[in-house]
Protein backbone atom coordinates (compact mmCIF):
# COMPACT_ATOMS: atom_id res chain seq x y z
CA UNK A 1 0.00 0.00 0.00
CA UNK A 2 1.24 3.48 -0.89
CA UNK A 3 0.91 6.44 1.48
CA UNK A 4 0.93 10.21 1.05
CA UNK A 5 2.00 12.39 3.99
CA UNK A 6 0.45 15.87 3.90
CA UNK A 7 1.12 18.93 6.08
CA UNK A 8 -0.75 22.25 6.13
CA UNK A 9 0.23 25.25 8.24
CA UNK A 10 -0.70 28.91 8.54
CA UNK A 11 2.57 30.59 9.53
CA UNK A 12 1.17 34.02 10.34
CA UNK A 13 2.62 37.00 8.44
CA UNK A 14 5.44 34.85 7.08
CA UNK A 15 7.62 37.46 5.38
CA UNK A 16 11.16 36.53 6.44
CA UNK A 17 11.51 39.79 8.36
CA UNK A 18 10.01 38.77 11.68
CA UNK A 19 6.32 39.18 10.87
CA UNK A 20 4.03 42.07 11.72
CA UNK A 21 3.76 41.89 15.51
CA UNK A 22 6.31 44.23 17.09
CA UNK A 23 6.27 42.20 20.33
CA UNK A 24 7.99 39.20 18.78
CA UNK A 25 9.49 40.52 15.55
CA UNK A 26 13.06 40.37 16.86
CA UNK A 27 12.63 36.80 18.12
CA UNK A 28 11.26 35.79 14.72
CA UNK A 29 14.03 37.12 12.50
CA UNK A 30 15.28 33.58 11.85
CA UNK A 31 11.77 32.10 11.67
CA UNK A 32 12.15 30.96 8.06
CA UNK A 33 15.04 28.75 9.07
CA UNK A 34 13.10 27.36 12.05
CA UNK A 35 10.04 26.64 9.92
CA UNK A 36 12.11 25.00 7.17
CA UNK A 37 13.96 22.84 9.70
CA UNK A 38 10.66 21.83 11.28
CA UNK A 39 9.30 20.79 7.88
CA UNK A 40 12.50 18.88 7.16
CA UNK A 41 12.10 16.99 10.46
CA UNK A 42 8.50 16.04 9.56
CA UNK A 43 9.49 15.10 5.97
CA UNK A 44 6.01 15.42 4.44
CA UNK A 45 5.47 14.37 0.85
CA UNK A 46 3.46 17.56 0.32
CA UNK A 47 3.14 20.69 2.42
CA UNK A 48 1.44 24.07 2.10
CA UNK A 49 2.17 27.26 4.04
CA UNK A 50 -0.39 30.05 4.25
CA UNK A 51 0.27 33.76 4.80
CA UNK A 52 3.54 33.79 2.89
CA UNK A 53 4.19 37.48 2.30
CA UNK A 54 7.57 37.90 0.68
CA UNK A 55 10.11 36.56 -1.79
CA UNK A 56 12.60 36.12 1.07
CA UNK A 57 10.60 33.11 2.27
CA UNK A 58 10.56 31.46 -1.15
CA UNK A 59 14.29 31.97 -1.66
CA UNK A 60 15.24 30.56 1.74
CA UNK A 61 12.83 27.63 1.60
CA UNK A 62 14.15 26.48 -1.77
CA UNK A 63 17.69 26.69 -0.38
CA UNK A 64 17.02 24.86 2.90
CA UNK A 65 14.66 22.24 1.40
CA UNK A 66 16.34 21.34 -1.91
CA UNK A 67 14.47 18.04 -2.25
CA UNK A 68 11.14 19.80 -2.89
CA UNK A 69 9.65 21.51 -5.93
CA UNK A 70 7.80 24.70 -5.02
CA UNK A 71 4.80 26.58 -6.38
CA UNK A 72 3.27 29.75 -4.99
CA UNK A 73 0.01 31.58 -5.66
CA UNK A 74 0.14 35.09 -7.08
CA UNK A 75 -2.04 38.18 -7.11
CA UNK A 76 -2.64 41.59 -5.62
CA UNK A 77 -3.33 40.08 -2.19
CA UNK A 78 -0.39 40.20 0.22
CA UNK A 79 -0.77 36.68 1.62
CA UNK A 80 0.09 33.75 -0.63
CA UNK A 81 0.01 29.94 -0.36
CA UNK A 82 3.38 28.24 -0.87
CA UNK A 83 3.21 24.56 -1.82
CA UNK A 84 6.13 22.14 -1.66
CA UNK A 85 6.14 18.73 -3.36
CA UNK A 86 8.87 16.18 -2.65
CA UNK A 87 10.97 15.09 -5.60
CA UNK A 88 9.72 11.92 -7.26
CA UNK A 89 6.00 12.68 -7.01
CA UNK A 90 3.93 13.42 -10.09
CA UNK A 91 2.05 16.66 -9.41
CA UNK A 92 0.09 19.27 -11.32
CA UNK A 93 -0.45 22.70 -9.71
CA UNK A 94 -3.21 25.18 -10.58
CA UNK A 95 -4.22 28.45 -8.94
CA UNK A 96 -7.98 28.69 -8.33
CA UNK A 97 -8.89 32.35 -8.69
CA UNK A 98 -12.63 31.81 -8.27
CA UNK A 99 -12.04 31.91 -4.50
CA UNK A 100 -11.23 35.61 -4.84
CA UNK A 101 -14.96 36.27 -5.41
CA UNK A 102 -14.28 39.04 -7.98
CA UNK A 103 -12.21 40.85 -5.33
CA UNK A 104 -8.53 41.10 -6.38
CA UNK A 105 -7.42 41.34 -2.75
CA UNK A 106 -9.02 38.10 -1.61
CA UNK A 107 -6.91 34.96 -1.56
CA UNK A 108 -6.97 32.30 -4.27
CA UNK A 109 -6.69 28.62 -3.39
CA UNK A 110 -4.02 26.19 -4.55
CA UNK A 111 -5.13 22.96 -6.23
CA UNK A 112 -2.49 20.26 -6.37
CA UNK A 113 -3.30 17.02 -8.19
CA UNK A 114 -1.04 14.12 -7.26
CA UNK A 115 -0.95 10.95 -9.36
CA UNK A 116 0.00 7.75 -7.53
CA UNK A 117 -0.51 4.17 -8.73
CA UNK A 118 -2.63 5.49 -11.59
CA UNK A 119 -4.95 7.40 -9.26
CA UNK A 120 -5.46 11.16 -9.37
CA UNK A 121 -5.74 12.82 -5.96
CA UNK A 122 -6.82 16.48 -6.14
CA UNK A 123 -5.86 18.36 -2.96
CA UNK A 124 -7.16 21.88 -2.39
CA UNK A 125 -5.16 24.05 0.01
CA UNK A 126 -7.30 26.98 1.13
CA UNK A 127 -7.05 30.02 3.38
CA UNK A 128 -10.56 31.38 3.63
CA UNK A 129 -11.74 34.83 4.66
CA UNK A 130 -11.37 35.70 8.33
CA UNK A 131 -13.30 38.30 10.40
CA UNK A 132 -16.30 37.92 12.67
CA UNK A 133 -18.28 40.58 10.80
CA UNK A 134 -21.28 39.64 8.62
CA UNK A 135 -19.22 40.67 5.58
CA UNK A 136 -16.37 38.32 6.49
CA UNK A 137 -18.79 35.52 7.32
CA UNK A 138 -20.61 35.99 4.02
CA UNK A 139 -17.42 35.93 1.96
CA UNK A 140 -16.27 32.80 3.77
CA UNK A 141 -19.63 31.16 3.07
CA UNK A 142 -19.32 32.07 -0.61
CA UNK A 143 -15.84 30.55 -0.70
CA UNK A 144 -17.22 27.28 0.66
CA UNK A 145 -19.76 27.33 -2.17
CA UNK A 146 -16.85 27.51 -4.61
CA UNK A 147 -15.37 24.39 -2.99
CA UNK A 148 -18.63 22.56 -3.60
CA UNK A 149 -18.71 23.70 -7.24
CA UNK A 150 -15.19 22.38 -7.70
CA UNK A 151 -16.22 19.10 -6.08
CA UNK A 152 -19.03 18.67 -8.63
CA UNK A 153 -16.64 19.34 -11.51
CA UNK A 154 -14.05 16.87 -10.19
CA UNK A 155 -16.71 14.20 -9.67
CA UNK A 156 -17.78 14.55 -13.32
CA UNK A 157 -14.20 13.96 -14.43
CA UNK A 158 -13.94 10.96 -12.08
CA UNK A 159 -17.09 9.40 -13.53
CA UNK A 160 -15.75 9.77 -17.06
CA UNK A 161 -12.75 7.75 -15.87
CA UNK A 162 -14.91 4.99 -14.41
CA UNK A 163 -14.94 6.16 -10.76
CA UNK A 164 -17.98 7.18 -8.76
CA UNK A 165 -16.36 10.10 -6.93
CA UNK A 166 -13.13 12.11 -7.07
CA UNK A 167 -10.41 11.44 -4.50
CA UNK A 168 -10.87 15.00 -3.25
CA UNK A 169 -9.22 16.47 -0.13
CA UNK A 170 -9.71 20.04 1.13
CA UNK A 171 -7.60 21.41 3.96
CA UNK A 172 -6.15 24.56 5.45
CA UNK A 173 -7.07 27.56 7.56
CA UNK A 174 -10.81 27.89 6.99
CA UNK A 175 -11.25 30.59 9.64
CA UNK A 176 -14.43 29.06 11.07
CA UNK A 177 -14.66 31.72 13.76
CA UNK A 178 -18.40 32.34 13.57
CA UNK A 179 -20.08 35.75 13.27
CA UNK A 180 -20.83 38.67 15.57
CA UNK A 181 -24.13 40.28 14.70
CA UNK A 182 -26.62 42.53 16.51
CA UNK A 183 -26.84 41.26 20.06
CA UNK A 184 -25.46 38.07 21.55
CA UNK A 185 -28.62 36.10 20.73
CA UNK A 186 -28.00 36.73 17.01
CA UNK A 187 -24.33 35.69 17.00
CA UNK A 188 -23.09 32.51 15.34
CA UNK A 189 -20.49 30.65 17.39
CA UNK A 190 -17.37 29.10 15.94
CA UNK A 191 -18.60 25.64 16.93
CA UNK A 192 -21.92 26.18 15.16
CA UNK A 193 -20.22 27.35 11.97
CA UNK A 194 -18.02 24.21 12.02
CA UNK A 195 -21.15 22.07 12.51
CA UNK A 196 -23.00 23.70 9.60
CA UNK A 197 -19.99 23.51 7.27
CA UNK A 198 -19.43 19.87 8.22
CA UNK A 199 -23.04 19.06 7.36
CA UNK A 200 -22.71 20.84 4.00
CA UNK A 201 -19.66 18.75 3.15
CA UNK A 202 -21.39 15.57 4.34
CA UNK A 203 -24.30 16.14 1.96
CA UNK A 204 -21.72 16.18 -0.83
CA UNK A 205 -20.05 12.93 0.14
CA UNK A 206 -17.19 14.39 2.19
CA UNK A 207 -16.35 14.07 5.88
CA UNK A 208 -14.41 16.24 8.31
CA UNK A 209 -11.48 14.24 9.63
CA UNK A 210 -11.25 14.09 13.40
CA UNK A 211 -8.23 15.80 14.96
CA UNK A 212 -6.34 14.76 18.10
CA UNK A 213 -6.61 18.25 19.61
CA UNK A 214 -9.82 20.34 19.75
CA UNK A 215 -8.30 23.69 18.68
CA UNK A 216 -5.70 24.87 16.17
CA UNK A 217 -5.46 28.63 16.92
CA UNK A 218 -3.96 30.13 20.08
CA UNK A 219 -2.86 33.77 20.26
CA UNK A 220 -1.05 33.29 23.57
CA UNK A 221 -1.90 33.38 27.26
CA UNK A 222 -2.04 37.19 27.39
CA UNK A 223 -4.53 37.45 24.52
CA UNK A 224 -8.25 38.08 24.84
CA UNK A 225 -8.89 35.76 21.89
CA UNK A 226 -9.90 32.25 22.94
CA UNK A 227 -8.34 29.11 21.51
CA UNK A 228 -10.39 28.24 18.42
CA UNK A 229 -10.78 25.42 15.91
CA UNK A 230 -9.96 27.13 12.59
CA UNK A 231 -7.94 24.59 10.56
CA UNK A 232 -9.70 21.57 9.09
CA UNK A 233 -9.44 18.64 6.70
CA UNK A 234 -12.42 17.50 4.62
CA UNK A 235 -12.06 14.42 2.46
CA UNK A 236 -14.15 12.24 0.15
CA UNK A 237 -15.74 9.66 2.42
CA UNK A 238 -14.31 6.67 0.51
CA UNK A 239 -10.70 7.70 1.22
CA UNK A 240 -8.70 5.97 3.96
CA UNK A 241 -6.31 7.69 6.38
CA UNK A 242 -3.82 6.42 8.92
CA UNK A 243 -4.90 6.94 12.57
CA UNK A 244 -2.73 9.33 14.59
CA UNK A 245 -1.53 9.23 18.18
CA UNK A 246 -4.31 10.03 20.61
CA UNK A 247 -7.36 9.74 18.39
CA UNK A 248 -8.59 10.70 14.96
CA UNK A 249 -6.73 11.02 11.68
CA UNK A 250 -5.24 14.53 11.84
CA UNK A 251 -2.28 15.27 14.08
CA UNK A 252 -2.31 18.78 15.54
CA UNK A 253 1.26 19.84 16.26
CA UNK A 254 3.07 22.92 17.53
CA UNK A 255 1.89 24.54 20.75
CA UNK A 256 -0.88 21.91 21.04
CA UNK A 257 1.78 19.37 22.02
CA UNK A 258 2.53 21.26 25.26
CA UNK A 259 0.47 21.34 28.44
CA UNK A 260 2.60 24.09 29.98
CA UNK A 261 1.40 27.62 29.09
CA UNK A 262 4.95 29.01 29.10
CA UNK A 263 6.03 26.41 26.53
CA UNK A 264 2.96 27.15 24.43
CA UNK A 265 3.69 30.88 24.46
CA UNK A 266 7.31 30.25 23.50
CA UNK A 267 6.31 28.09 20.54
CA UNK A 268 3.77 30.70 19.39
CA UNK A 269 6.42 33.41 19.60
CA UNK A 270 8.95 31.33 17.68
CA UNK A 271 6.59 30.02 14.98
CA UNK A 272 2.91 30.92 14.70
CA UNK A 273 -0.43 31.17 16.49
CA UNK A 274 -1.69 28.36 14.25
CA UNK A 275 -0.61 24.75 14.63
CA UNK A 276 0.60 22.64 11.73
CA UNK A 277 -1.85 19.86 10.89
CA UNK A 278 -0.64 16.55 9.45
CA UNK A 279 -2.31 13.49 7.96
CA UNK A 280 -1.42 10.35 6.00
CA UNK A 281 -3.54 9.14 3.10
CA UNK A 282 -3.47 5.39 2.48
CA UNK A 283 -3.72 4.54 -1.21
Amino acid sequence: MSTLNILSWNVEHFNGKGGMDKRNRKARLDRVERVANFIASESPDIFALSEVEGKIVHAKMTSILPNYVFNITEGRQSQQILVGVKHGLTAFFTQRNEFKRSNPYLRPSALLTITIDGKNIPILFSHLKSLLSPEGFGLRDAMFSKVFSLKRALDKVARRNGNEFANFIVLGDMNTMGMDYEGKDKDISSAFEVEIVTNRFRRRGMVRLEKNHPTTFNNGSDSSYPQTDLDHVFAAKHLQFKPVSGNGFVDVGGWAKFDDVVQQDKWIEDFSDHTPIKLTLEI
